[in-house]
């Protein structure tokens, strides 16, 4: 049965409730959606039970910021400190411009050495969104597009659109490219990526984001997700100059992960510490 998670204004009770639910549905729920109202904000709390819960497992877990770059590296974007607009001065638009530019170029740079790690030889989430298919620098910028299209829309007045939309596993529509990861007769089975596709959706000149997971890990992953998810949107907004909308996340199957944690005592207990604001023992 889809189970429907009341939408949160924070990233960090957005999880919780999640987390809450599944736990209470026996560890592990199908079609679950997770809704944030005010995409990046959080309680800084959370996140340190969280990163200390994961420190604490024999095979240490990736930390939350960690999680996050590899959806959003946002330590190589240089924030400008405005976002894009028609009619912007030739020096502010270039400034802009080149904040996006760097970030792309950055991480193609760094593509070699990160295809060298354990799990990335299939590419990674952001490689796939910059260079597609994300196997190799120099495949096509679908972020870089989608700028291009939406900031169209904001100079004609459009404030409402559902047609924009970014490819991580499977195919990618992108106009004139006809590009693919995999093709149809492929009948190998695919755990990578986790995150199969972004949606982007235009309403009262407000941009929102869904995301579909095949399967959400709720404690290693889902927190970290999240901030990068709305990293990402953030990004996109200040490229394009439309307002933050909400963040939805579909996971197809959200699993707490009781057995990497000290069964479902272990997870309420790190529930508990983060709802109290404090760090797990």
């Amino acid at each position: 049965m889809s189970t429907y998670i009341e939408p949160a204004a924070t990233v960090s009770e957005a999880w919780l409730r999640t987390v809450e639910v599944v736990v209470r549905g026996g560890g592990r729920l199908v079609n679950v959606l997770t809704t944030i109202t005010e995409p990046g904000s959080e309680d800084a709390h959370v996140r340190a039970v969280i990163d200390q819960a994961l420190d604490g497992q024999e095979r240490r877990a990736q930390s939350v910021e960690t999680v996050a770059g590899t959806i959003f590296p946002a330590e190589l974007y240089r924030d400008v400190g405005y976002p894009w607009r028609p009619g912007l001065s030739p020096d502010e638009a270039e400034a802009l411009d080149d904040a996006a530019t760097a970030l792309f170029d950055s991480y193609e740079l760094m593509l070699p050495l990160l295809l060298t790690a354990n799990g990335n030889k299939g590419g990674t989430y952001f490689s796939r969104m910059v260079t597609w298919p994300g196997k190799e620098p120099g495949g096509v910028n679908q972020l870089a597009d989608r700028i291009r299209y939406l900031r169209g829309h904001r100079t004609r007045g459009v404030t409402a659109n559902n047609a924009a939309d970014i490819a991580i596993g499977g195919e990618a529509d992108i106009p004139d490219q006809g590009l693919q990861v995999y093709a149809a007769t492929d009948r190998r089975q695919r755990a990578f990526p986790c995150l199969v596709h972004i949606d982007l959706t235009l309403l009262a000149g407000r941009l929102s984001m869904l995301a579909v997971y095949r399967h959400q890990f709720l404690l290693t992953k889902a927190y970290g997700n999240l901030i990068g998810l709305s990293d990402l949107l953030k990004f996109l907004a200040q490229q394009t100059g439309f307002d933050i909308g909400e963040l939805a996340v579909q996971a197809t199957l959200a699993d707490d992960e009781r057995g990497s944690f000290s069964g479902r005592a272990g997870v309420e207990a790190i529930i508990a510490a983060a709802r109290a604001g404090q760090a797990v023992a």
